[in-house]
């Protein structure tokens, strides 16, 4: 980490009026009184910089490789606010079937590939198979494996926040969603209580538990109930003064 540190610091450009600066200038200027003795110079200061051009010839070279380096993150950065993977045949047709199919929005009982087949009965089952897995390349979904060869898959946090605003039409994301969530819950604190919060909404479960999680994740570990339950990602969430400040900027942060 410290290395990292030391490749951060700030590049400083080189040190102006360098002594091999002036002792150049002075070697120049008496050169110009002697015949050929300025392209003899000339020649010289091309095939043996002095110390400062050397140091400016560096801090170019550093600026620039900053610079590229800077580009190549603000594209890895827009890579992830604007993903370019399209889902396309039976990958696509499977996850509106899953995005669609009867759900509480969480991970849900493992689906085997004949609960997948069921959603999609027209489509021959090795393509199903094909895209069950596509889908989990994506992170969208995971694949448990279990003996002889069998496997189950379940939905993950990212598929709602991902494929709900494209194929479930609330004219909403997650992270909308989970902005009303957060503006009711400084409204009334007996919605900490998550079926309070449940009911506040008006939504259905499985609109509700993916928004839900998302708020779950920007709010600090230990503030969320650990009890177990088949509802809600978590029973209650304990909210400090610093938890509803935060929440009030990520209200503002549209």
């Amino acid at each position: 980490m410290n290395d990292d540190l030391e490749d951060r610091k700030p590049i400083k450009p080189p040190e102006r009026n360098h002594p091999d600066d002036k002792v150049r200038s002075f070697i120049e200027a008496v050169a110009g009184e002697v015949p050929l003795g300025g392209a003899v110079v000339k020649l010289a200061g091309e095939l043996i910089p002095t110390q400062a051009q050397k140091a400016r010839t560096d801090w170019e070279g550093a600026i620039s490789e900053r610079t590229n380096e800077h580009s190549e993150r603000l594209d890895q950065h827009a890579q992830m606010l604007a993903p370019t993977t399209t889902l396309v045949g039976p990958s696509l047709d499977l996850a509106v079937a899953l995005a669609r199919a009867p759900s509480d929005g969480m991970a849900g009982r493992g689906l085997t590939i004949d609960d997948l087949c069921k959603l999609l009965p027209e489509v021959d089952p090795k393509e199903i198979e094909k895209a069950a897995f596509d889908l989990n390349a994506l992170g969208l979904t995971g694949i448990q494996r279990a003996f002889g060869g069998h496997w189950s898959l379940r939905l993950k946090q990212k598929f709602y926040e991902q494929l709900d605003h494209q194929v479930m039409g609330w004219e909403s994301t997650t992270e909308l969603d989970a902005r009303t969530l957060a503006n009711l819950l400084l409204e009334d604190e007996e919605r900490e209580r998550t079926s309070a919060l449940h009911a506040a909404s008006g939504w259905e479960k499985r609109r509700f538990n993916p928004a839900f999680q998302f708020l779950l994740n920007i709010i600090p570990e230990g503030r969320a109930s650990r009890e177990i339950q088949p509802d809600y990602p978590s029973s209650s969430i304990c909210l400090l003064d610093e938890d509803k400040a935060l929440l009030r900027r990520f209200i503002a942060a549209r």
